[in-house]
């Protein structure tokens, strides 16, 4: 069965999609480093919240190469990343508002920090079965071949005889 092409890579990209959604977190943070300051939400709320979104995505990227499925973290992580962003936007006209999205983007880090490691051990889980599967089936395999070798000849003189044993054979002519 043939897989259908990345989509990215058909557009000179490269890059599989969970490397394009890490670029695009990376370039959102990088985005909302200098919000601007008022009396509501300080810069230190800021970088806070953004300190933890790191994290959480630092967290995210090592569940993903445990082998989790990190769909949903990742989903969440944007959610916060959003939240981040209209606090920046914001900030000035409704310092209020913006410290609650401030609040719910740092809790919403916190919640995917502590899930991204579940998911991880339940990737490393996976990935270890599967391989104790792999290693399983390679014995059988091997087991069955070696039966074959040793007594294959037998198998197949006692199947013969069974088919064609009340078989008789004449003479013709």
């Amino acid at each position: 069965m043939h897989r259908p092409e990345c989509p990215y890579q058909a557009w000179g990209l490269g890059a599989s999609p969970m490397k394009v959604v890490l670029i695009v977190v990376i370039t959102a943070l990088l985005l909302t480093a200098e919000p601007q300051v008022t009396s509501a939400a300080s810069q230190a709320t800021f970088g806070g919240t953004s300190l933890a979104v790191q994290s959480a995505f630092i967290a995210v990227q090592t569940a993903g190469k445990d082998g989790g499925n990190i769909t949903s973290l990742v989903a969440e992580l944007n959610g916060a990343l959003a939240l981040v962003q209209k606090a920046s936007a914001e900030n000035s006209s409704n310092p209020s508002q913006a410290s609650v999205d401030l609040q719910s983007a740092l809790v919403i880090a916190q919640q995917v920090q502590s899930a991204a490691a579940t998911v991880g051990r339940q990737g490393i889980s996976t990935r270890q079965v599967q391989f104790d599967f792999s290693v399983a089936s390679a014995v059988v395999i091997m087991g069955v071949a070696v039966a074959l070798y040793v007594y294959g000849d037998r198998i197949y003189r006692r199947l013969w005889l069974r088919v064609y044993g009340d078989h008789v054979v004449r003479e013709v002519g």
